[in-house]
């Protein structure tokens, strides 16, 4: 399959990326974010979709991100890897190939301009179910602890990182429903992505979404990500568990009504 349109100018594997200062500029705070979402801050994850959308409209950024989103994966995973949750993660599998399956499905068929608008409102589904929480915690519970729930956020999570790259809020209001602590949250977010990621790469190679061109830029892009990681770490380190929630979900909340409004 041919390069996507919008990475044709980027060359080859061995060519330097032909786009203009302003896309450099837009390009690195993208690794930067990416970085960031992935030390505990996931609804960042989305301003990195968001920005590489300005350079490459469409299917296209799908691509070029999820590289970056894989090797920004591995160095939080393994920052990570004492705190993780095996059980939530065995619970999801399923789930989270379903919705991946159905993602890859959709790409096929759904235009462009549609994709904003459908992950703003999967997200927003999500935090509908979040307020449910603090408004009927015997419901709630019960709920968030049956095979319907672990389906649901499976299916949301694996429908909206195959389309776009962007499952970060939804598997962050998801996991905070559960009750997760900092910690283990962070280490759940961080091991479920790599996962994740790493079973969509089939999908994204057999789109052409992934090719040498995408994944030059990529390269490029890592000292960026590797700087977000250091500074997102830094700043969970330093907040407590009450306003690091109330933070993640206001990114979420944001994140989903920048999808919805400026679609």
């Amino acid at each position: 399959m041919p390069f996507p349109p919008h990475l044709a100018s980027l060359g080859d594997l061995w060519t330097w990326p032909t786009l203009t200062p302003g896309q450099w500029v837009l390009a690195t705070l993208a690794g930067v974010c990416c970085g960031i979402s992935k030390a505990g801050l996931a609804g960042l994850g989305l301003i990195t979709v968001l920005l590489m959308a300005e350079i490459f409209p469409g299917k296209s950024s799908s691509g070029v991100v999820l590289p970056l989103l894989i090797f920004a994966d591995i160095l939080a995973a393994f920052l990570y890897r004492q705190e993780i949750l095996w059980p939530r993660l065995r619970a999801l599998f399923w789930p989270i190939l379903a919705g991946i399956a159905v993602g890859w499905a959709v790409l096929r068929v759904l235009p462009d301009a549609a994709f904003k608008p459908l992950i703003g409102g999967l997200i927003l589904i999500m935090l509908g179910l979040h307020l449910l929480r603090s408004r009927a915690p015997n419901w709630s519970t019960t709920f968030a602890a049956s095979p319907a729930f672990t389906w649901l956020g499976g299916l949301l999570t694996g429908l909206s990182t195959m389309v776009a790259n962007a499952a970060g809020p939804i598997a962050t209001i998801y996991l905070l429903i559960l009750g997760l602590p900092k910690r283990e949250f962070i280490a759940t977010m961080a091991w479920l992505f790599l996962l994740v990621n790493l079973i969509k790469v089939p999908f994204s190679l057999q789109l052409g979404l992934i090719n040498p061109a995408s994944l030059r830029l990529n390269l490029l892009l890592l000292p960026a990500t590797l700087l977000g990681l250091a500074l997102g770490r830094a700043a969970v380190q330093r907040l407590p568990q009450k306003p690091f929630q109330n933070l993640v979900l206001t990114l979420a909340a944001a994140a989903a009504l920048r999808l919805l409004i400026f679609a």
